[in-house]
Formats: structure tokens, sequence, C-alpha cells
């Protein structure tokens, strides 16, 4: 029978929905920011803020008949943002806690987390705090939780989004392997890339309606090159730099220099790539230098005027009560006034003005961030994991503002494991690994064949 939706209707959708997700199955549900598939599944796993009519089936169970432990081990859902998965202060802590909750016997506690741990290859994590944990090691926590649970159906909200792609593969086979034992699996996406070995079904949410998509799309690995070293002026340079986590050294940076431009950095998750970012800004503790501008770096007001910074998790960078107090709307320049109404008209955001930022989808939070700091004055500016919640078109948006700012002098530092959007983008593409940073000439870069009507403008230099 699978996942039943009858009549379902919400606030945010103008019509019912009525849909079947088939039972020991993964299906990838795709759809564009804002559309609700987030709220879809929360909807689903009975955790939504605000109710709705219509029913919930589960094989035929009714899910507002079951009371709440019965529910979370039939529906175990994974959150867009990590952050929001976690009561306690470790995944060890985090593991005891929710096993505990489901009466799993005391006895097989501690073996079980030997077995979820060594899956999800979270040995490294088990004992940090998670707030100390990258977004992708967070992203790995909150997947072993659900592994533990065990429930029937998994419902994956953009669990790869700050996550490398041999992590992201190996989880891939992991959740193949649940279904192929009984479970059933519905994730959601907006990166296709490597999907076609693994799901069953594809399926998309638009206009509140649930179509089958026939065609899952395929991939391509294209190769893409950097620039000449030294063909830019220096940006950043770090001379016998060292950074350390909980007393364990992090990584070093013997001598390295940043280029002006546009530069993306590639590395496993947990290797420091946004603790070096925190370093630039002077918000993380480090032995050695940066200069920039043939400049000593800093802590002083008038950096984060000229350099500025996209953190990973949207809502930690808002701080006014309304989008168009976030935004600032009545202080833009005429081209930016000019995007951001795009943009918002883009998202359909135009009535949502007075609307508190933490009311708005995943990634329409993301696309307010992101125009947040890219209609700032500053001259640099670092991206951590930018296009996380963020559709084609979003991103296509992004990445031609970011090339038009390159243009006229401002420069980039980009981190994402989600390389697709930047293809045509980059002018470095560096290595980031504990013992320091390296240019690489050519990267291979595995990418959906675009499928769903978007039209591909990729060039490769």
């Amino acid at each position: 029978m699978g996942v039943e939706l009858k009549g379902i209707v919400y606030p945010s959708f103008t019509k019912p929905i009525d849909f079947t997700f088939q039972s020991q199955a993964f299906t990838l549900l795709v759809g564009k920011s804002g559309s609700g598939k987030s709220t879809l599944f929360q909807i689903i796993a009975q955790l939504s803020p605000v109710p709705y009519s219509g029913q919930i089936l589960i094989d035929g169970i009714d899910m507002r008949q079951l009371s709440v432990a019965e529910r979370v081990q039939l529906v175990g859902i994974l959150f867009q943002n990590p952050h929001h998965q976690f009561t306690m202060e470790t995944l060890f802590e985090e593991l005891v806690f929710s096993l505990e909750n489901i009466a799993y016997p005391i006895q097989e506690i501690d073996s079980k987390i030997e077995e979820v741990v060594e899956k999800c290859s979270s040995q490294k994590i088990l004992h940090r705090p998670i707030h100390q944990l990258s977004g992708g090691e967070k992203q790995k926590a909150a997947l072993a939780v659900l592994f533990a649970m065990n429930p029937s159906v998994y419902l994956l909200d953009e669990p790869f989004a700050s996550i490398d792609r041999k992590s992201r593969l190996e989880i891939l086979g992991i959740l193949k392997e649940l279904v192929e034992a009984g479970k059933t699996i519905i994730l959601c996406d907006h990166d296709l890339s490597d999907y076609e070995a693994y799901i069953d079904h594809m399926v998309e949410l638009r206009d509140d309606e649930i179509k089958k998509i026939f065609k899952i799309p395929s991939s391509e690995t294209r190769e893409v090159f950097s620039k000449k070293v030294g063909y830019s002026q220096d940006l950043f340079h770090m001379d016998q730099m060292t950074c350390s986590l909980n007393n364990s050294p992090l990584f070093s940076i013997a001598d390295f220099t940043f280029y002006e431009g546009i530069s993306c950095i590639l590395g496993d998750n947990s290797v420091g790539k946004s603790t070096l970012f925190r370093s630039i800004l002077q918000f993380q503790k480090y032995k050695g230098k940066i200069r920039w501008k043939n400049r000593l770096l800093k802590k002083k007001k008038s950096l984060y005027d000229e350099i500025t910074y996209v953190v990973q998790e949207a809502d930690k960078q808002f701080i006014r009560a309304s989008l168009k107090k976030e935004l600032q709307l009545d202080d833009l320049d005429s081209e930016n006034d000019k995007r951001v109404k795009e943009i918002l008209q883009l998202f359909d955001l135009e009535n949502s003005l007075d609307k508190s930022p933490y009311q708005l989808s995943g990634g329409q939070q993301k696309m307010v961030q992101l125009l947040m700091i890219m209609t700032s004055q500053a001259t640099v500016v670092l991206l951590d994991e930018p296009f996380a919640g963020l559709d084609d078109r979003a991103c296509d948006y992004v990445c031609r503002w970011i090339r038009e700012d390159s243009q006229k002098g401002r420069s980039f530092l980009i981190i994402s494991h989600r390389l697709d959007p930047l293809v045509s983008l980059v002018d470095y593409w560096i290595e980031m690994t504990s013992t320091g940073l390296k240019y690489l000439k050519e990267v291979s870069i595995t990418r959906p064949l675009r499928s769903l009507g978007i039209e591909d403008k990729t060039e490769v230099r």
C-alpha cells in the first residue's frame, strides 16, 4: 500500500493532494524551492505546526490513530536543517536517548550503536559536541540516529546538502540496501546527480499536485579546468597557519595564496573548510599569519565592511523581524533593487515581505540570506554551501550574479559539495586536506543531464 495521501489540504496548498508513494521502494521527490516538499514531509510524519485535513495512511494505518511512540517507529524524518534534529550534546548521547525512547533492549544498545556508527562511518564524531560538528558531519550524525531508530518509512529532506560525494554514494548504497530489506524511502533533493542507479521512482510536486516523472535523469562526468595560477592579483596569503579543534590539530597551511576572482574549495567533510572561513574572518583562533592585500588580517569593524560571509545554516544569519527589514529594501541602489525584485518575484515572495524569515521554506531562507550578502558593499564574499535548498533556476540566477560582480572586481571564495552550478563559473579549483591547500589543474565533476525543462548553458574552459 505504501504512503497514501488522501485529500490532504494545508494552508499553503490550494487544492487537495491525492497520491500514493509505493511501499518498499526508493522514491525521489523533486520540486521548486518553496513548493511545499518539506511541509509535505512534516504532514506525513505528523510534525506539521499547522493543522491539515485529509488522511495519511501508512500501509493502511491512519497516522492520527497512533501514539507518538508508534509513529516514530513507523515514520522517521530527517529535517532539511540537521541542527534541528538533536536534543542531546553528543551523537552518542542522542543515540542512547533515541533508543531508550523506543524501549530498545538496554543490554543491546551498545552493540546497536556500534553497528550504526560503523555503517555511517561516524566513529570520529561519536563523542564530539554536536554544535562543533561541520554541516556535513551533522547530516551524517542525523542519519545515524535515523538508522538506529529503524522506522518502516524514511523521509529524508535534502540529506546530502553538505556531504561530500564519496559519503553521498556510500549513504545511497545504504539506502538501497534498506529498500531491499523492505523499507520505504522518500527522499527530497535538488541535486539530481548519481540517483539513476539507486532510485525506483521520481515524482515532482508542482502546483499542489504530485506527478510521476517517467525518465529518471542520468549523470555525466565533465572535466573543468583552473586558470593559470598567478593570472590574477593576490587576495589572501596564508603563512605557517595552523588551526586546532578541541586541542587536536585540524589543518595546517604552510604557504598558500588565494587570488582575486572566483575560487572553489573542495575537500572531504570535517577537513576544516568552514573553519578556514571563520579564521579569515577572525572568528576562529589560529597560529601563523593571514595577509589580505599584503596587510596582516586583524579583527576590527572595518574588516567586515570589506569581507562578508554566508554561513551554512541560513537561519543563523537573520537578525530582523521581517523579510523587508532583513533585506533593507529602502537602502538598496538601483541595480541591487532591480535584482532583489526579480528574485522576490521568482520565489513568490512579493506578498511575504512582512513575514518573519523563519516562516519561509529552507530554500527561500537561503535565497534571502544570499540576497542580504550579495547586496552588501563587501569586496570579498565567502560562500559556505550557497546552493543548499535551491532549485536549478535559483542556482543559475545566483551564479549569473556572481559572474557579473566578479567582472566588476568582487572576489568570491566558495565551499560547495554541489558542483554542477559552478562548472562554467569558477576560475580556480582548490583542494583542502589536513596538510594544506593546493591548486587543481583540472577537476572531474559528475552532473545530472538536465531533464526537467531547464536549459543547459554550460561552457567548459
